[in-house]
C-alpha cells in the first residue's frame, strides 16, 4: 500500500481517491453514469487484503456481471465469492467454510440475502474491511425499487452492532439528494466522488400534446421519420429503443398498438413479469441492433444497446422524477472507458399531456403501499418535473444546473433541444409571453 501511494501518479483519479477512502476508513459516495463499471472502482482496493469486502448488488444479474469481470482478470472462488440464494446448501457451505478460514476477499451478495439470520452470523465472525452497495440511490424513496432497499436497510444493516465504512456507488444525484442519501444511513462523515455525466452525446426533444391520437402520431413519426400515417413502417435509422410507459396495462396496449401497426421487433415487459421474463427480454434486447423495448416500471437500468448506432429513449408518460430522468438520459461512459461514445447520440423524446401528469399524481396519492412521507416526496418530484417541462431554459442547460445543484449554469445552449430549435431564425413568429403562460396553465 505504502509503494503504491509512493508511486502514484500525481493526478488524482477516481480509484485513488477511493482507495486512499477506504484505507483511511472513510464512507464513500460515488455517483457514476449507469453504463460505469463501477466494480473497476473498487476491485483493487477489494484485492489488496486488509478484511473481508461484502459488496451488494441489486440482483443475482447484477453480480454475475460483476463476477466476469474478476474471471477476466484471473480471479476465482475462494477469492471471490458470492451468496444470493441461488446456491445449494453444500455450496453454501463451501463458501461460509472459505470465509471463515479468511480466504475470501470479496463476497457478493443481495439485499434479501444479506438480510438472512444466517448471512448476519457470518459478518458477525468475520473481518469486514468495508462494503459496497451497487445502486444506493435506491435508498431513497423517490426511486423505483426503494421498497427492497428499505428492508435491506431495516433487517440487515441496522442490525449490526458495528457498521463498517460503507461505499455507496449511485447514478448522477443532485447535492441535496447525496446530503439526503447520507441523512439516512447515518454517515456523518463522507468522501463524495462524482464523474459528471457528459452532455454533448444528448439530444432531448420535449412535445407537449392534447390527445392520445396527437402522441401516438408524434411517437410513429419519432420512429418512422414520417408524420403520415400509414406509410412503410420501418425504424428511419438503426437503432435500439426504449420506452417508457406508467403502468402494465398500458405497456400491453401500446405494444400490441405498434404490432399492429406494422412494427415487428416489439418487446413488452414490466414489474409484473417474473423476473426471469424481464432479463430475458433485457438480453435479447441488448444483442439486437434494432428493436422497441416497451416497459412499465421494470428496472431497465440494465439497458446496454448495441453501440454501433443511435439509442434511442422515449418517455411515453411522465417519468417518476428528474432524477429520473437524468439518471436514464445519461448512460453513456466517459471516453476512455467506452459505451456509446461520441459518435453515437442518445435521442430523448418526452411525450406530455395534461392527463399523463393528472394520472400521474393520483397514482401516487392513492398508493395503499407508500407511506405519507414518501407519498409527499413523490407528489413533490412530479411537480418539479412539470416544471422543467413547461420552462423556457435550454434543456440540457436545465438538466446540467439541476445535477450540479444550481439555478443556472455557465454552459452553451446545447442547440439540439425543442428549446433552442424554437428560437433559430425562421421558425415563425412566438406567441406574446402572457398568451404563452395562459395556453401552458389552461392545457397543460
Amino acid at each position: 500500500m505504502t509503494n503504491f501511494f509512493t508511486h502514484a501518479p500525481v493526478r488524482e483519479t477516481d480509484q485513488k481517491r477511493f482507495l486512499e477512502a477506504v484505507t483511511n476508513r472513510q464512507n464513500v459516495i460515488a455517483s457514476f453514469p449507469l453504463g460505469y463499471p463501477v466494480v473497476s472502482l473498487y476491485a483493487f482496493a477489494a484485492m489488496l487484503g486488509g478484511g473481508l469486502v461484502v459488496a451488494i448488488c441489486p440482483s443475482a444479474r447484477h453480480i454475475r456481471r460483476n463476477l466476469d469481470y474478476f474471471r477476466s482478470a484471473g480471479f476465482k472462488f475462494p477469492d471471490v465469492a458470492y451468496l444470493d440464494g441461488t446456491q445449494m446448501p453444500h455450496e453454501e457451505r463451501s463458501v461460509q467454510k472459505e470465509v471463515n478460514h479468511n480466504r475470501v476477499r470479496l463476497l457478493y451478495t443481495t439485499p434479501e440475502r444479506f438480510a438472512s439470520l444466517t448471512f448476519l452470523e457470518v459478518l458477525v465472525h468475520a473481518d469486514v474491511h468495508f462494503m459496497v452497495i451497487e445502486e444506493a440511490d435506491r435508498f431513497l424513496p423517490v426511486t423505483l425499487g426503494h421498497s427492497l432497499f428499505r428492508r435491506f436497510q431495516e433487517e440487515g444493516l441496522e442490525q449490526l452492532r458495528r457498521l463498517p465504512p460503507l461505499a455507496l456507488m449511485t447514478p448522477p444525484l443532485p447535492p441535496r439528494r447525496i446530503q439526503e442519501l447520507s441523512a439516512r444511513l447515518n454517515l456523518k462523515n463522507f468522501q463524495s466522488i462524482q464523474a459528471w455525466p457528459q452532455m454533448e452525446p444528448i439530444a432531448v426533444q420535449v412535445q407537449c400534446v392534447l390527445t392520445e391520437q396527437q402522441k401516438f402520431s408524434h411517437l410513429v413519426e419519432a420512429l418512422t421519420g414520417s408524420s403520415q400515417l400509414g406509410k412503410p413502417v420501418r425504424l428511419d435509422s438503426p437503432g435500439a429503443v426504449l420506452i417508457q410507459t406508467a403502468h402494465p396495462a398500458q405497456a400491453e396496449k401500446l405494444g400490441a398498438t405498434l404490432l399492429d401497426y406494422g412494427f415487428d421487433s416489439v418487446w413488452i415487459t414490466h414489474f409484473k413479469k417474473n423476473g426471469a421474463e424481464q432479463a430475458r427480454v433485457l438480453e435479447v434486447a441488448n444483442s439486437r441492433l434494432n428493436g422497441i423495448i416497451v416497459n412499465a416500471g421494470s428496472d431497465m437500468r440494465g439497458w446496454q444497446p448495441p453501440t454501433e448506432a443511435c439509442p434511442r429513449l422515449i418517455f411515453w408518460a411522465p417519468p417518476t422524477s428528474v432524477e429520473d430522468l437524468v439518471m436514464q438520459l445519461f448512460r453513456q461512459m466517459p471516453t476512455n472507458v467506452g459505451g456509446f461514445g461520441e459518435a453515437h447520440f442518445m435521442k430523448a423524446l418526452l411525450l406530455y399531456t395534461k392527463e399523463d401528469y393528472q394520472a400521474a399524481l393520483k397514482r401516487v396519492q392513492t398508493s395503499r403501499t407508500l407511506e405519507e412521507l414518501e407519498i409527499r416526496e413523490k407528489l413533490l418530484a412530479l411537480r418539479h418535473y412539470r416544471r422543467w417541462v413547461l420552462s423556457e431554459t435550454c434543456r440540457l442547460q436545465s438538466l446540467a444546473a439541476f445535477v450540479q445543484g444550481a439555478s443556472s449554469i455557465d454552459l452553451p445552449p446545447c442547440g439540439r433541444c425543442d428549446r433552442c430549435q424554437s428560437r433559430r431564425p425562421g421558425r415563425g413568429k412566438r406567441l406574446p409571453k402572457v398568451v404563452e403562460r395562459w395556453v401552458q396553465k389552461v392545457f397543460f
